[in-house]
């Protein structure tokens, strides 16, 4: 039955973040240690695996593919930073949350969190379309979040080039030119990143039960508006989005992509780049860790609509 399969797979996910989080809290996994593990999975495992997934011979209907789901990304992202700042205003939001708000709406937890998802809702054959997706996000998240973030912008908004280069986004660069001249890497080198990139569900997955395993009790008892926006960030983007994919006429598998993406918790550069900014990283952190414990109800359902 593919729906308990799935759901078996996702409950795993979610396992393994309990230990994680059991790690946290008898402080086997510190600071330290999570901070060295978030490294490991956004340096190498996971440009490993977007690397491998993108391992496929060139067609001009997987070219057609990538090109529609650049398109597709573009205008999801275009809209979730426009119901962001609806949102927010509808509910009044004081104007110091603003910023973080209206970031953690635009943009999810998609490749942390979201690839593990993708991976057990729809396949490791799904990466290919997804590691398109993500170069979007971390050009978008590292440019325009940037100047959502900061609120009034002004002289303290400078871009950080180098982060709209990072690794992941050069894996998927690189990955790509491989695509379009048909190059397969050699046993040597695609065995190894295989194995690297494998071991990004796990870690993944770890590293955010620690997390949440540090985060201060006051989190959980905030702002009523923070738990509407994670309302709105785990089942209204996801069911908007659908919607969108679904009237557009988009492959099911471009639909349950940018579904997973759209419902995916809020991304944790809410809370870096609030802090680098000078905003409510409190707010950000809040957010953060709200729509996360809350995703552990929400993605199960997510996977039964998509299977």
């Amino acid at each position: 039955m593919p729906n308990m399969t799935v759901l078996v797979e996702i409950f795993a996910l979610f396992v393994i973040m309990g230990v994680g989080f059991l790690l946290g809290k008898r402080a086997l996994l510190d600071k330290a240690s999570i901070h060295g593990l978030s490294n490991l999975v956004i340096k190498v495992a996971l440009p490993s695996l977007i690397l491998v997934s993108l391992q496929k011979p060139f067609t001009p209907e997987l070219l057609g593919d990538a090109l529609i789901t650049l398109v597709a990304a573009t205008v999801y992202y275009a809209g979730a930073i426009a119901l962001g700042y609806l949102f927010v205003r509808l509910l009044r939001t004081p104007k110091k949350q603003v910023g973080a708000l209206v970031f953690s709406l635009a943009f999810s937890n998609a490749g942390f969190v979201g690839f593990p998802v993708i991976v057990s809702i729809l396949g490791q054959g799904s990466l290919f379309l997804a590691a398109i997706h993500n170069v979007l996000f971390n050009l978008l998240a590292f440019s325009v979040g940037i100047v959502i973030v900061s609120g009034s912008g002004g002289e303290k908004v400078r871009f950080p080039i180098a982060k709209l280069l990072n690794i992941n986004v050069l894996a998927a660069i690189a990955g790509f030119i491989l695509f379009l001249l048909s190059i397969t890497l050699p046993p040597i080198i695609q065995v190894p990143l295989t194995l690297l990139g494998n071991t990004t569900t796990p870690l993944a997955m770890l590293v955010v039960g620690a997390i949440l395993a540090n985060v201060p009790a006051r989190a959980v008892v905030g702002d009523w508006r923070l738990y509407v926006i994670s309302a709105v960030r785990l089942l209204v983007l996801p069911a908007v989005a659908g919607f969108a994919c679904y009237f557009a006429g988009v492959s099911r598998e471009l639909l349950g992509i940018t579904v997973i993406v759209a419902g995916m918790p809020a991304a944790s550069n809410t809370t870096l780049l609030a802090e680098l900014y000078g905003e409510d990283s409190e707010t950000a952190s809040s957010i953060v860790f709200l729509s996360t414990v809350f995703s552990i109800a929400t993605i199960p359902i997510i996977a039964l609509f998509l299977t």
